[in-house]
């Protein structure tokens, strides 16, 4: 039996799997109630009472650069690869949250599509707006449906903002007062959203209020503020856009999957957003991109199976 973990600014999630499927129960425990991370993988281990795992991959939401030290993002906790092999008593293995994420979309059963045709080739695309805005490449390594098939780790959320509209421009303009480098992920992500807001009061000329993350999608979605509901319609465009770079990029014809807990906590909005005929609005290559599908990931825990399948691929 093998354990992997998704371990993310607020909570982590631990199960056992094999052959990479999942077995038994899910264990989740706040990330922020853990000092160190071996506090945290003993709890873990206590709260599964099963056996010694043979194996151990950790899909950790920090840089995707690092995989014998990663530090959670927006948390300071270090996962070390030795440490955490120490405390588990097996070979420990780290990856990007992201990347191992990416190993589950050919296997995702729950998906919910907006827009476009059935997938038309192998190659697939995968970005999430949360804590980051991650990004990856999935492509089957064969032309049989059992081949494997290769993840290819991006860091495109880090890719340069491409405004699309007068007001997004406008945003634009305001985020470059205060940050040094405007990418997607300044504003499509949990932060992002905050950071999208505050430079919409701007434009509206209005003080912002202290809102968080789901303050603005909470209140966007019920239309009780109408400064958040733009937030949320411009949030939603931004990511049609930066979902369509990806693919133009990489001819995703095997279509686009949406990951992250953000997209999923307002799909009905998303449904009736500006975020399919953004991805649409692609020039020269719009008919290319129309057959596209968008797929938004529904599966219960994806992190885990991403990862379980992750393990099982990279023989760790």
């Amino acid at each position: 039996m093998d354990l992997v973990a998704d371990i993310g600014a607020t909570n982590a999630r631990f199960q056992y799997c094999r052959q990479g499927d999942l077995q038994g129960q899910t264990v989740t425990l706040p990330t922020a109630d853990f000092a160190d991370a071996e506090q945290l993988l003993q709890a873990a281990i206590a709260a599964l009472a099963g056996e010694t795992p043979q194996r151990a991959l950790l899909a950790v939401a920090g840089p995707a650069h690092r995989v014998d030290q990663i530090q959670i993002t927006n948390t300071g906790l270090v996962l070390d690869a030795q440490r955490c092999s120490t405390v588990l008593g097996c070979t420990a293995r780290l990856a990007n949250d992201f990347f191992a994420l990416a190993h589950g979309v050919p296997y995702f059963a729950q998906l919910h599509q907006l827009g476009g045709g059935a997938p038309q080739g192998s190659t697939k695309a995968l970005l999430g707006p949360g804590t980051g805005l991650g990004m990856a490449t999935v492509a089957r390594t064969g032309a049989s449906a059992d081949d494997s098939w290769l993840v290819i780790a991006s860091e495109g959320g880090h890719a340069d903002l491409a405004p699309g509209t007068h007001l997004e421009a406008e945003l634009w303009g305001v985020l470059m007062e205060h940050h040094h480098h405007v990418c997607w992920e300044t504003v499509l992500s949990g932060q992002g959203l905050v950071r999208l807001y505050k430079a919409m009061c701007t434009v509206w000329g209005m003080r912002p209020g202290e809102l968080t993350p789901a303050d603005i999608t909470e209140q966007g979605q019920d239309m009780a503020d109408p400064v958040c509901h733009q937030t949320l319609e411009t949030f939603c465009a931004l990511l049609g856009a930066a979902a369509a770079n990806l693919a133009v990029t990489v001819a995703a014809t095997g279509g686009v999957y949406i990951g992250g807990g953000i997209v999923t906590r307002m799909l009905d909005f998303v449904d009736a957003s500006a975020l399919r005929r953004r991805f649409d609005e692609r020039g020269l290559m719009s008919d290319f991109v129309k057959q596209i599908p968008i797929l938004v990931i529904l599966d219960q825990e994806p992190g885990l199976i991403g990862a379980a399948r992750c393990l099982h691929a990279r023989g760790c």
